[in-house]
């Protein structure tokens, strides 16, 4: 009977071994696809930004235009039309890029966990199997010494 808990308490203690190792394994993954995510977010960031840039350049280039085909002033009220609509481009375009920007912190955050997660859970299972190994060695010394009292 001793040797048949020996051997479960060991094959408990070698799968305790390789569940740590494995949830290692699966959160390092985890925190790759995560820091990936994140540069997407920052190319993102700066194409969309830059898209946003254009688009206001357009709309105030089609503001001047009108306003020298309708022989309007370059200056006055159209010329405050025009400087109202690049702040207001502006901060359209710098809006898209701390949207971004907070989404790609995001996930260097949610990387950053799955990587201390996944130490953890290799930590866990090595602490775990040590401790099945211990107990199943602990509870073989007790069969044996109560088997054999005299030694």
């Amino acid at each position: 009977m001793g040797m048949t808990n020996d051997i479960g308490g060991g094959i408990k203690a070698a799968s305790q071994f390789t569940a740590g190792r494995d949830r290692d394994y699966l959160e390092k993954a985890n925190e790759s696809i995560a820091q990936t995510q994140a540069k997407s977010e920052f190319s993102a960031a700066a194409y969309n930004t830059n898209i946003a840039r254009m688009r206001a350049r357009s709309i105030m280039g089609t503001q001047v235009a009108n306003t020298g085909a309708n022989n309007l002033q370059q200056g006055g009220t159209p010329s405050e039309v025009i400087a109202s609509t690049a702040k207001t481009q502006e901060a359209n375009a710098l809006q898209i890029q701390n949207n971004a920007m907070r989404r790609a912190w995001g996930f260097e955050v949610e990387g950053s966990s799955d990587q201390y997660q996944g130490d953890q859970a290799e930590r866990g299972g090595i602490l775990s199997g040590l401790g099945t190994l211990a107990s199943t060695a602990g509870g073989s010394y007790k069969s044996y010494s109560f088997a054999n009292p005299g030694t």
